[in-house]
Parts: C-alpha cells; sequence; structure tokens
C-alpha cells in the first residue's frame, strides 16, 4: 500500500490526531483523545475537515482546517478558504517530503473544489505551527500579530481580504473572573481546560470562574482565540504548568487589591 493521502471520513476519526501518540514525558494529554475525538465526529463537514497521511494504513500525519464561512477562528475573510486549525507529522517521517506530498494532496484536492486559497495562522515557537514550515509549502505572511504571522497560499485567488478580529470580552466585575472557552477539538486544549477550571476554583470566592461554548458567533463577536482569558487578558498560552496558571490569577488578584485600596 505505501504512503497515500486521503481525506478524512467519519470512519478514520478512531485514528485523528496521531500526534498524541508522541506527547512529552510526564503530561496526560493523550488521556483526552476520546474528548477530542468526539467533538471531531460531532463537527466533521462543518466545523472541521482533514487529511490524513498514511503508512500502509497506518495514520502518521494530519492537516485539520475548516472552511472560512464555518472556521472557529477570529478572522473574517472571504467564502470559500481554507483555514488551517493544525498539523501534524510523526518525528520518524519528517525531513523525508512526506509533509510536501500531503501537502500538495491538499492544495489540489481543495482547488478542485473550488477554493480561492489556504490560511494558516502560525506561530513564533519551534515547537508548534512555526511559520518557517509553512514557508517552505509556499506560503506568504500577510499579516502580523505577536507571535502569530497569518500566512497564504493562493490557490484561485492571489489576493485575500482578511481583518483578525480583536478580542473584546468584557470581563464581570468585583472579582477576578477566569473566562474559560470550551475548546474541545485539541486534546492539549482539553487537558488546559481542566487544568485552569481546577486551579481557579482552588481561589474560592476570590475568582468568578465562566464557561462558554465557543460557538461561530462567540469566536467572532469576542475575538477569542485563547482558550482561557484572567480578567479578559489572554494570559496563558499553549501548555502551561499549575504553577504558571496559579500565578497569572494571584497577580490579577493582587492587582485588583490594590487598585480597591487605593480608590
Amino acid at each position: 500500500m505505501g504512503m497515500q493521502v486521503r481525506k478524512v471520513a467519519l470512519k478514520d476519526v478512531g485514528a485523528s490526531y496521531c500526534c498524541m501518540s508522541e506527547t512529552p514525558p510526564g503530561v496526560s494529554w493523550a488521556e483526552y483523545l476520546p474528548e477530542s475525538r468526539k467533538w471531531f465526529r460531532e463537527n466533521l463537514g462543518k466545523h472541521v475537515e482533514g487529511y490524513h497521511i498514511l503508512d500502509d494504513g497506518k495514520v502518521v500525519g494530519h492537516i485539520y482546517y475548516a472552511s472560512s464561512e464555518n472556521a472557529l477562528v477570529p478572522f473574517e475573510t472571504e467564502p470559500k478558504v481554507a483555514f488551517i486549525y493544525c498539523t501534524e507529522m510523526l518525528r520518524n517521517y519528517m525531513r523525508k517530503g512526506y509533509g510536501k506530498m500531503m501537502f500538495d494532496y491538499m492544495k489540489n484536492n481543495l482547488k478542485k473544489q473550488g477554493f480561492k486559497g489556504i490560511l494558516v495562522d502560525a506561530t513564533d515557537f519551534q515547537e508548534y505551527m512555526h511559520h518557517s514550515h509553512f514557508a517552505k509549502q509556499g506560503f506568504k505572511v500577510i499579516k502580523e500579530h505577536k507571535p502569530f504571522k497569518l500566512m497564504y497560499f493562493p490557490l484561485s485567488k492571489e489576493k485575500l481580504k482578511v481583518k483578525l478580529i480583536e478580542l473584546n470580552y468584557k470581563p464581570s466585575k468585583g472579582r477576578v473572573e477566569v473566562t474559560l472557552f470550551k475548546s474541545f477539538f485539541c486534546p492539549v486544549s482539553i487537558c488546559m481546560y481542566h487544568l485552569v477550571k481546577t486551579v481557579a476554583q482552588s481561589f474560592g470566592n476570590k475568582v468568578k470562574l465562566v464557561e462558554i461554548e465557543p460557538s461561530l458567533e462567540i469566536v467572532r463577536k469576542y475575538g477569542v482565540s485563547s482558550d482561557s482569558l484572567i480578567n479578559g487578558k489572554p494570559k496563558l498560552l499553549g501548555p502551561v504548568s499549575e504553577e504558571d496558571v496559579r500565578k497569572a490569577i494571584q497577580e490579577e488578584i493582587t492587582q485588583l487589591s490594590t487598585s480597591i485600596e487605593t480608590s
């Protein structure tokens, strides 16, 4: 059978997130695979689609995305544009041309479907979605908002209108609010959701916990690009430790207390 790329169908969801087979030591991300796969299964064809690359039937890499009309991202753009959520390739398959093979298949397949182009909000983090990986596939930076670089690959349209929806969520007053957007697409996000929730609850009545389902309307209303906010601020980015979460919340409690004393 060898190496092949195919579009993700319902029957393939059980093999999604191959990245969870190579998690760093000491993390529990893979425990949340069932919840992510449940979300994937329920949203496939609307808020998520994808491609898998397989070696003799085993999934060794993926690209997950959604069409711009339904992508859960804080951007406004034209219809019929693919927006990549994440990409992954298992370590033993890196630097062998398989990433290019997967992207070439995606580009050709999307072009046949009438897509104008592909967007990705790449990062400055070497470990995750680094912009250099997408540059190798022909993507160009069209907008920067630290620590991200919005990149574009044209299929049928060279230039695209894209607007970043700025974060505009207003937390409640009187107590520090920890806002959790229940984004269950990624197992890492689910792990962070449970961690932040547990730490926030440990502060008792000093913290108000608010949980919100990140629908398309919510994402575009508030410009949400973070899984959690602390007093309306995206203070936690990516996988963080319990100590990081506790410190971030305590900083806001101290700041609120100081402002009350001096007012």
